[in-house]
């Protein structure tokens, strides 16, 4: 650079502003323990919660408080994977975390096509775990 001034990489500014988090899920016992995840996440805010795919895109269509969406993969009407790939084609930018207790390994090829930043496991769902999903879909690390 001219007249001796040197170029710094750029250091990402944390972000100060909680990440508003929406659960879909339809078993009530680990709805609760999601939220009580995150409200001992910090950092991370419940803004909301539906017990279906359907009610999941009514909600999240008409919602714009929401960065990330935790988002069981068997729901009652339509997979999480359909409604993140419904959500996607309609141009949503929200982080999308599909949740499951099988191995994501056994997903359908097409989960992570459209739509979905990550996986996280029922059973190994914590504060860490959460903060981890949320970092790696939009920090890339």
């Amino acid at each position: 650079m001219a007249d001796g001034a040197t170029s710094t990489p750029a250091t990402p500014v944390p972000r100060t502003d909680p990440i508003r988090v929406f659960v879909v899920d339809d078993h009530p016992a680990f709805l609760r323990t999601v939220e009580s995840v995150i409200a001992a996440t910090p950092g991370f805010v419940l803004v909301g919660t539906a017990d279906s795919g359907g009610a999941a895109l009514t909600a999240l269509r008409t919602r714009s408080d929401i960065d990330m969406v935790l988002l069981d993969v068997y729901l009652p009407d339509l997979s999480g994977v359909e409604v993140a790939r419904r959500r996607a084609d309609e141009g949503a930018t929200t982080t999308v975390v599909l949740m499951s207790t099988i191995d994501p390994a056994d997903l359908p090829g097409h989960a992570f096509e459209r739509g979905v930043a990550g996986f996280l496991s029922k059973e190994l769902l914590t504060t860490r775990a959460l903060r981890g999903a949320w970092d790696v879909a939009n920090n890339g690390g």
